[in-house]
């Protein structure tokens, strides 16, 4: 056996089905990985291949991966900064060249490694084709293990290993690292009694479900839990498919971003559960939505996060599904029916609140009305990868998802969105994908509608077209035309860029043409891109908060 037939055959044992990549990262082994049904999906930026590992990565339950040659290493740090943020296993590989060249002025030779420090849990160094077997069981034992995240080997070689020496070393895979978490531990029992005892006397409790519920594979053991105790759910942004949107719990999505309603839920709760959120910045309106009276119970995988930001009355130190299920065996009975009633009038005032904008036939099209469109026509079983700024903002006030339908979203790098649905595409290849992003984060990565192409990657892409980055305006004096071409872009046809890269395009004008747009994109059979022509004066309202 060769090197190159080694390293493929452990990444088949890990399960991996597709290696993102730039050109040129391990030639020969990508040649074996394709001979053993490994799908090498060659795009057109090192960042966007992190980004493409990272979708593959949230929606699948596995470990991403991706890689770059020396050159290219550098980008590949930068795209590890989002799944570093979420917490999202990636294995990431580049080359970095030889100790024979060091120091001599080698051609584009920058020792990049310390690049990788911030944005991963290990940083690791492979000397010799003797060492990667071992190493690369470490680097997967390593992102896959509690708490997830992002790992880097560097390989001896601007390009990596070649597969021309015979392999050395044992190359067995640890399969169980191939999924993430790979271990569920649970909590303390008796924190678990004291949480339940808490519980018990509340008179208004939540639960907030963070991103650590759909890391954990939550979603169902929450709303089991949630329905056995009859407790309200609120969630973050990047939780937001804890619920579907018409279940009777549902409270909506809280935070910076976050529906007022659901804001106001949670200032008035006494104890709120809190499931895989770190409570930071985001989820807290600059941490103003937890009330000073209310009692903490933080469940999460990583002990140093709990308290970090507020006082903890019951900390468990749990995998969120394996707590979720503790929880839920000793749930005693329901929360107050009065409580209950307060937070669907909450919820039916802030629905009435935004009805007229979602329902707004306008031509320029109301963003309101586009994003509840989207989950209302996707498929049942759609997901919706969702970018950050005002995508973020529109998502969590008016993304309806239903039972069936998911949501994953950029921890806050834009233009995420793009490169990320493909990957999400290759791990779920049955199930429709939308893109939903802004023109600004379109424009990011728009060549890889190209590699979507070459692949056969059918993604939809929903493009919320304001010809502007308009969040930004009133950074520039909105009405100077003088400084208008810092936030307004050249009115460009997605349409005819679609096209030119082979792919569907459609552009909608009117909210009424969006389902057939939507039914023209998935029959032809091909990546497609609906550019939808928004009201380019319409911005995202500040959130509610105690100070509004």
């Amino acid at each position: 056996m060769q090197t190159s037939e080694q390293i493929a055959a452990m990444f088949r044992g890990y399960g991996v089905s597709h290696f993102f990549f730039v050109p040129v990262i391990l030639p020969e082994a990508l040649k074996q990985m394709s001979a053993m049904g490994i799908t090498p999906v060659m795009c057109h930026g090192e960042k966007a291949a992190a980004y493409m590992a990272d979708g593959y990565a949230r929606v699948s339950g596995k470990v991403g991966v991706c890689g770059a040659q020396a050159i290219g290493s550098s980008n590949l740090a930068s795209g590890l900064r989002d799944p570093y943020m979420a917490w999202v296993p990636v294995v990431a590989l580049s080359g970095v060249p030889g100790a024979a060249t060091r120091h001599r002025n080698l051609y584009q030779d920058v020792d990049d490694h310390g690049a990788f420090e911030a944005v991963t849990k290990w940083n690791g160094h492979v000397p010799d084709d003797s060492r990667f077997p071992d190493l690369l069981r470490q680097a997967f034992r390593t992102a896959a293990s509690p708490a997830c995240r992002p790992v880097h080997l560097e390989i001896a070689g601007a390009t990596g290993a070649t597969g021309d020496a015979p392999a050395a070393g044992d190359g067995r895979a640890e399969a169980r690292y191939g999924i993430a978490p790979s271990d569920r531990p649970q909590a303390d029992p008796a924190a678990v009694a004291q949480a339940l005892s808490v519980l018990a006397a509340a008179r208004r409790p939540v639960v907030l479900a963070g991103n650590g519920v759909a890391r954990s594979r939550a979603t169902a053991a929450v709303r089991a839990f949630a329905e056995a105790a009859q407790v309200p759910v609120v969630m973050s942004l990047n939780g937001m498919a804890t619920m579907p949107y018409h279940h009777p719990l549902y409270a909506g999505v809280a935070g910076q971003y976050g529906a007022d309603g659901a804001n106001r839920v949670l200032l008035e709760a006494d104890v709120i559960l809190v499931l895989g959120s770190s409570l930071g910045s985001m989820t807290t309106r600059n941490w103003t939505l937890i009330p000073d009276d209310a009692t903490i119970i933080q469940v999460d995988a990583r002990g140093e996060e709990i308290g970090r930001n507020f006082p903890v009355g019951v900390p468990l130190v749990a995998d969120v599904q394996a707590a979720v299920v503790q929880l839920t065996a000793g749930i005693s009975g329901p929360a107050p029916q009065a409580w209950l009633d307060r937070v669907a009038e909450l919820r039916g005032e802030w629905r009435r609140e935004i009805a007229a904008a979602e329902s707004s036939a306008a031509v320029q099209i109301r963003p309101e009305r586009l994003f509840a469109q989207v989950a209302a026509e996707m498929a049942g079983d759609g997901i919706i990868v969702g970018d950050t700024g005002h995508a973020g903002a529109w998502s969590a006030r008016h993304v309806q998802l239903r039972d069936g339908q998911s949501m994953v979203r950029a921890a806050g790098s834009l233009g995420w969105s793009l490169p990320a649905s493909i990957g999400a595409k290759c791990a779920l290849p049955d199930r429709e994908v939308i893109c939903l992003t802004g023109d600004a984060g379109f424009y990011y990565h728009i060549a890889e509608l190209e590699t979507a192409r070459r692949y056969g990657v059918n993604v939809i892409v929903v493009v919320n077209n304001n010809r502007s980055m308009n969040q930004e305006a009133r950074l520039w004096d909105a009405g100077n035309t003088d400084q208008a071409r810092n936030w307004t872009f050249t009115d460009a046809s997605f349409t005819d860029v679609a096209r030119g890269f082979g792919c569907h395009g459609e552009r909608v004008d009117d909210p009424a043409d969006f389902a057939a747009a939507l039914e023209k994109a998935r029959a032809s059979g091909l990546p497609a891109v609906i550019d939808v022509r928004t009201d380019p004066l319409v911005v995202a309202p500040p959130s509610y908060g105690p100070d509004a």
